[in-house]
C-alpha cells in the first residue's frame, strides 16, 4: 500500500498548523483585552462586585424564599442585589421584583452615562433615609437605589458600610461609560476592529488553506489504495493471510483517522477563531457589549459541548488505534499467532470504540443538561435506582452484553473470521457487546443479537481443512487411484506458492464408501485460516486434469429397470433368478 508523499513532513505541518491557529487566536484575545484604555484609567471594581448572581437563590431569610441579580452597565457587571420572591412572581408574564429594581437601576444609569456630565462634578452620594432607616444613593440629587438589608448581606456587610462602597463602584463606572463614548474612542476601537476583522479574515484563509491541503492528501490516498470492491464471498475465498497485509490496513484506517480528525479540528479552530473576534469585537464598543453574554448563552454552550464530545469521541478513537496497533507489533514474530491477535484486536479495538463513545457521550448529555439549569445531584443519587429499573426493562439488552463479553473474551469468533450459527453463517462483518453482525455469500448482512447465540461454528479459527471427496468409477483399480492422487497431494504441497497455505501435507485417507456409483476416496488438507477454500479450488483443478491423464473416470449412479411386458419376459426373469413372478421395478 502506498501512502502520500509529501516534501514537508506531516509531524511538522500538523505542529505549524495548530501553532499557527491558536498563536493567532490568542493574539486577537490579548490584543483585544489588553486595548482597552478604561482598564488603564479606571481601578478595578473590588472583588465582591464579581459575585455569582445565584449566590443566595435557595437561601431563605424569615421563611421568605430570596432572589438575586446582576446589574449591568454597557454590558459590563457593577453589583449584585437581592430581593424577596413574591408569590405573583412565578406567574405567566409576571415581572419579578427584583426584575424591577434591576430595570429602574439600568435604566437610570444608562440616562446619566448619556448624559453631558462633567466627570468632575459627578456627585454620587450615600445618605440614610429617615423613615426606613436604610442608605440611598442618589446620582448628582437623583435617586438611584436603596441598599436593602438583603443586598448589605448577599455581600456580608452592613448596609451603611456597603452603600459607601457601592457610591465608589457607581461612580467610577459612569466615569468609564462617558469616556468611552467619546468620538476619539470610538474612533480608536473602530480601527482595532477593523484590524481584528482583516487578521480574522487572514486567518481563516490561512485555516481554509490547510483544510484544502489535507483534503488534498485524503483524495490522493483515496486514489492510490482504492477502497476493496470485492464482494463478501471473494473476502471468504480469498481472506488476508500476511501479516504485512492486515498491519497496512490498519496503518490506512489510522492515516485516513489522522487526516478526518486534523480536517475537524481545523473547522472548529475557524469556527472559534470567528466566534472569537465577534466577541472582541463587541466588546469594544459600549453599545454592543450587552450583546457579549448572549454569545455564551445556553444553546451555543450546547453546540461547544457536542464539539468538545465529537474531539474526544475521535481522539479516543485514534489513542485506542494507537494502543492496539503496539501491542500488535509486539505478537508479529510468528506470523501465524500475529493474524489471529490481529483479527482479535481489530474486534476489541471496536468494541472500545463504541464504549469510549457511548461514555463520552453521556458525559456530554450531563454537561447539557447542567447547562440548561437542570440539578444534577438528585439525577445521580437516583441513577442506581434508574439504572436498575432499566436492567428490568431491558433485560435481553443485558443478556446480549453479557453473551458478547463472554464471546470477546473467550475468543469464540472475531472480526474477520467466517462462522456458522446454524441457521445463518457467513464472514463476520462486524461485531459489538450487543450484536454480531454477518455477511454472507450472496451479500446480505444478517445481524444476530448475541443472546440467541448458542453454539458457533467457527471455520477459520487457529487453521482450517478441506474435507475433499472423490468418487471414481466402480470398476476404477483402488490401488492405482490412491497411488494417483498421493502423487497429486506431494506435488500441490512441493509447490512453495502453496506449501505456504498448508502447515502440513494433504492426508489421503483411503476409500471410505463403495457403493453402486464406485469408490469414495477421501483426502484432508490442513490449511491456514480461511485459505481452505482457495486451497480446495486449486486441488480439484490439478486432480481433473490427473484423473483425464490416468483414464480415471468419476463415479456414475447406476441402476437397472426391468419392465414386464410379456410371458416369455416373465419367464426369462424367473430363469435368471429363480425367484417367483416379477411385481415390482428392481434396481441394481
Amino acid at each position: 500500500m502506498k501512502f502520500p508523499q509529501s516534501k514537508i513532513n506531516p509531524r511538522k505541518i500538523r505542529y505549524r498548523a495548530i501553532g499557527l491557529v491558536f498563536g493567532i487566536i490568542s493574539s486577537i484575545l490579548l490584543s483585544g483585552l489588553l486595548t482597552l484604555p478604561s482598564w488603564g484609567q479606571v481601578p478595578s471594581l473590588p472583588p465582591n462586585v464579581a459575585q455569582s448572581a445565584g449566590f443566595l437563590a435557595d437561601a431563605a431569610f424569615d421563611d421568605q424564599a430570596i432572589l438575586t441579580g446582576e446589574v449591568r452597565l454597557d454590558g459590563r457587571s457593577l453589583f449584585a442585589i437581592a430581593a424577596p420572591a413574591l408569590g405573583q412572581a412565578g406567574q405567566l408574564g409576571a415581572t419579578t421584583p427584583i426584575e424591577e429594581r434591576i430595570q429602574g437601576i439600568e435604566r437610570t444609569l444608562v440616562q446619566v452615562a448619556n448624559s453631558e456630565f462633567d466627570p468632575d462634578e459627578l456627585e454620587v452620594r450615600s445618605e440614610i433615609d429617615e423613615s426606613s432607616r436604610l442608605p440611598v444613593i442618589t446620582i448628582n440629587d437623583q435617586y438611584l437605589m436603596t441598599v436593602t438589608t438583603l443586598d448589605a448581606q448577599l455581600q456580608v456587610q452592613e448596609p451603611e458600610r456597603w452603600a459607601n462602597q457601592l457610591t465608589g463602584i457607581i461612580r467610577q463606572s459612569l466615569i468609564r461609560a462617558r469616556q468611552e463614548r467619546q468620538p476619539e474612542f470610538l474612533t480608536r476601537q473602530a480601527l482595532i476592529a477593523s484590524a481584528i476583522i482583516l487578521v480574522t479574515l487572514i486567518c481563516g484563509w490561512i485555516i481554509a488553506y490547510w483544510q484544502g491541503l489535507f483534503q488534498a492528501r485524503k483524495k490522493q490516498l483515496e486514489i492510490e489504495n482504492p477502497p476493496d470492491t470485492s464482494t463478501p464471498a471473494d473476502i471468504v475465498r480469498e481472506p488476508l493471510s500476511d501479516p504485512m497485509d492486515l498491519r497496512r490496513g490498519g496503518l490506512k484506517r489510522h492515516y485516513q483517522n489522522l487526516i478526518d480528525l486534523r480536517t475537524r479540528l481545523l473547522q472548529i479552530a475557524q469556527f472559534s477563531l470567528f466566534a472569537a473576534a465577534l466577541f472582541i469585537v463587541l466588546g469594544l464598543f459600549p453599545y454592543t457589549r450587552w450583546l457579549q453574554p448572549f454569545l455564551f448563552s445556553a444553546p451555543l454552550q450546547i453546540l461547544l459541548i457536542g464539539m468538545a464530545v465529537y474531539l474526544l469521541i475521535r481522539f479516543s478513537d485514534i489513542l485506542i488505534d494507537r494502543f492496539t496497533g503496539a501491542f500488535a507489533r509486539r505478537n508479529q514474530i510468528d506470523p501465524e499467532a500475529y493474524q489471529r491477535i490481529s483479527l482479535r484486536i481489530s474486534t476489541f479495538s471496536r468494541v472500545l470504540k463504541s464504549g469510549a463513545g457511548v461514555i463520552w457521550l453521556v458525559i456530554g448529555i450531563l454537561a447539557a443538561l447542567s447547562v440548561v439549569g437542570v440539578d444534577l445531584v438528585p439525577l445521580l443519587a437516583g441513577a442506581g435506582i434508574i439504572g436498575l429499573a432499566i436492567s428490568f426493562a431491558a433485560q435481553s439488552l443485558v443478556k446480549d452484553m453479557i453473551n458478547g463479553a463472554l464471546i470477546l473474551f473467550e475468543d469464540q469468533y472475531a472480526v474477520g473470521d467466517v462462522i456458522n450459527l446454524g441457521e445463518v453463517s457467513g464472514f463476520v462483518e462486524n461485531m459489538n457487546l450487543r450484536i454480531t453482525q454477518l455477511r454472507d455469500s450472496e451479500g446480505q448482512l444478517i445481524t444476530v443479537p448475541n443472546s440467541a447465540i448458542a453454539i458457533v461454528r467457527n471455520l477459520s479459527k487457529d487453521w482450517s481443512r478441506v474435507d475433499l471427496s472423490i468418487d471414481l468409477a466402480y470398476g476404477t483399480n483402488p490401488d492405482h487411484a490412491l497411488a494417483v492422487i498421493r502423487s497429486l497431494s506431494q506435488e500441490i504441497y512441493a509447490d512453495p506458492a502453496w506449501r505456504a497455505k498448508m502447515p502440513e501435507p494433504p492426508e489421503v485417507l483411503g476409500i471410505d464408501e463403495v457403493d453402486h456409483t464406485g469408490l469414495l476416496i477421501r483426502v484432508w488438507i490442513k490449511t491456514l485460516p480461511l485459505q481452505q477454500w482457495k486451497v480446495a479450488r486449486e486441488f480439484r483443478r490439478r486432480l481433473a486434469h490427473v484423473l483425464e491423464q490416468e483414464g480415471l473416470a468419476i463415479g456414475i449412479p447406476q441402476q437397472s429397470l426391468y419392465f414386464k411386458s410379456s410371458q416369455s419376459f416373465d419367464t426369462e426373469w424367473q430363469d435368471r433368478h429363480h425367484e417367483g413372478p416379477l411385481e415390482s421395478v428392481t434396481r441394481e
